[in-house]
C-alpha cells in the first residue's frame, strides 16, 4: 500500500452519517481499554508502548507523548498519599480550542469520529488514577458542543464512562468546557488558568502540568489530532505506526490543511515527511490553471514562511524538516499584496496577546503601528531595523511561545521579501 494512501484518522469518516458507538465498537473500538481493565496489559505496557511509537505532539509543540504520559504517570503515583479522599490524584485535559483563523482539524475529527479521541481520554485517565476529565473546546464550536454532549451521553449509557465501569471500580466522568475562543489559551497553563476561572495566561514553568497543573495537580493536556491516534498504535502497535510516515524523525500520518489557489481546497490526511510539492500536487490536484506561488505560510497564522525553493524539503517535527505546526498551509500568489497580509497577522496577534509581558504586549502592538504605516506605502529603511529589534526582543524575551509565533510572519517577510516592504 502506497504510503500517500493510508488513513488511520479519517478512514471511517462518512460524507453521507456520522459515525456511531456501535460503528466503531463493531470496527474494534474501545478493544485496549478492555485489554486494560481485564489485566492483559498494564499501564507501563502502554505507556511503553506509546514511547516506542514516537507520536509526537499535534498542536504544533511536537513533544513526546509518551514521556509526557510517563512523567504524569510517575507524578500522579507518589501524589496519592497527599491526596484528599474527596478529591482525585490527577486530571486529564483534551486541548480543542484551536483558536487560529484557517485551522479546523480537531473539531472536524470531532464533529466526524469521536470515539477514538475519547477513548484515549479514558485510558489516560485510568492510568493517572484521574476521576474527572476535561475537553476544552473553542466557544464558536457550538455544533461540535451539542454532539460531544450526545456522544458522551451515550457512552456513558453504554457502560464505558460513569460509575464504576465495566463493573470495575473505575469511574470516571468527563466535562465539556467551552472556552471565549482565545488564541493563547491554546497553551496548556493558560487553558489551565481557564478551566480555574483565571486570567487565561501562561503560567511560570517549572512546576510543569505533569507535576502541578489543574488544582495543583498531576495533569495531562493532549491535543485533539494527538489522542486520536492512541487507539491506532495501541492495537496495530508502535512499529507500524512508525512506518507510516516518510520520515526518520516524525511518525504517523497528520492532518493537512490547503488553502490557496489549489483545485482540492481543504483537509487532507498525509504522511509526515511529505513535502510541500507532494502536497499540492498528490492530495491539491495541483495549482489552479496559470497561478504561481510567492510562498507558503506553514503551521497557520504563526507559522513559517517557506520559499518555492524549499518545497521539496519534509514537513514534520525533526531538526531537519520544516516545522509543520498545526498543519495548516496557505499557499499565498505571485500578486498577492503583501501589505494585507502583514495587517492581517498583526491585526490578529495585538488582539490576541494577552498581556501579561511587555515584549509581547508592546511588541504586537508597535508591529500593528508598522503594518498600518506600510499599507499607506513602503517603510523607510530605518523602520526595518526597527521591525528587526522588535522580532529580536519579542522571540527572546517574551514569556511564552506567543511571542515568537507572532513574529514569525514578519520575520519570514524581513528574510525574503524586503524589497516588497522597504524603499
Amino acid at each position: 500500500m502506497e504510503n500517500k494512501k493510508i488513513k488511520i484518522i479519517t478512514e471511517n469518516w462518512s460524507a453521507d452519517k456520522k459515525n456511531t458507538l456501535a460503528d466503531y465498537l463493531e470496527k474494534g473500538g474501545f478493544s485496549s481499554f478492555k485489554k486494560m481493565i481485564s489485566k492483559e496489559v498494564t499501564s507501563e505496557d502502554i505507556i511503553e508502548e506509546l514511547e516506542e511509537s514516537g507520536l509526537q505532539g499535534r498542536g504544533g509543540s511536537g513533544f513526546s507523548l509518551g514521556k509526557k504520559w510517563r512523567a504524569a504517570y510517575e507524578y500522579s503515583k507518589s501524589a496519592k498519599k497527599y491526596s484528599f479522599p474527596a478529591r482525585s490524584h490527577a486530571y486529564f485535559i483534551c486541548n480543542a480550542d484551536e483558536s487560529e483563523p484557517g485551522t479546523y482539524k480537531d473539531r472536524s475529527i470531532l464533529e466526524n469520529n469521536p470515539y477514538p479521541v475519547l477513548e484515549a481520554i479514558i485510558i489516560g485517565s485510568w492510568i493517572l488514577g484521574a476521576k474527572e476529565a476535561f475537553i476544552y473546546l473553542n466557544g464558536g464550536y457550538k455544533e461540535t458542543a451539542s454532539r460531544l454532549k450526545n456522544v458522551i451521553n451515550e457512552i456513558r449509557k453504554a457502560g464505558w464512562l460513569g460509575k464504576n465501569i465495566q463493573g470495575t471500580d473505575f469511574s470516571l466522568r468527563i466535562k465539556i468546557f467551552e472556552g471565549a475562543g482565545s488564541y493563547v489559551c491554546g497553551e496548556e497553563t493558560a487553558l489551565i488558568n481557564s478551566i480555574e476561572g483565571k486570567r487565561g495566561e501562561p503560567r511560570l514553568r517549572p512546576p510543569y502540568p505533569v507535576e502541578s497543573g489543574l488544582f495543583g495537580r498531576p495533569t495531562v493536556v493532549n491535543n485533539v489530532e494527538t489522542l486520536v491516534n492512541v487507539p491506532f498504535i495501541l492495537e496495530e502497535g508502535a512499529s507500524k505506526f512508525r512506518t507510516l510516515s516518510k520520515s526518520e524523525e516524525s511518525f504517523g500520518t497528520k492532518i493537512f490543511l490547503l488553502n490557496g489557489p489549489i483545485k482540492n481546497l481543504g483537509l487532507h490526511e498525509a504522511p509526515l515527511g511529505i513535502s510541500i510539492n507532494e502536497l499540492i500536487k498528490e492530495y491539491g490536484g495541483g495549482l489552479e490553471k496559470d497561478k504561481k506561488i510567492k510562498f507558503a505560510q506553514v503551521g497557520g497564522s504563526g507559522g513559517s514562511i517557506v520559499m518555492p525553493s524549499d518545497f521539496d524539503k519534509p514537513l514534520g517535527f525533526g531538526q531537519d524538516e520544516i516545522a509543520v505546526g498545526s498543519g495548516a498551509i496557505l499557499l499565498v500568489e505571485e500578486n498577492v499584496e503583501i501589505h494585507k497580509l502583514i495587517s492581517a497577522w498583526s491585526h490578529f496577534f495585538r488582539r490576541e496577546s494577552c498581556g501579561q509581558c511587555v515584549p509581547c504586549r508592546e511588541g504586537t502592538y508597535q508591529l500593528s503601528l508598522l503594518a498600518q504605516k506600510l499599507k499607506n506605502g513602503k517603510l523607510k529603511e530605518g523602520e526595518l531595523e526597527k521591525i528587526k529589534d522588535i522580532i529580536f526582543t519579542m522571540e527572546r524575551a517574551s514569556f511564552c511561545a506567543f511571542g515568537s509565533f507572532a513574529v514569525k510572519g514578519w520575520k519570514g517577510v524581513v528574510e525574503n521579501l524586503t524589497n516588497e516592504i522597504i524603499e
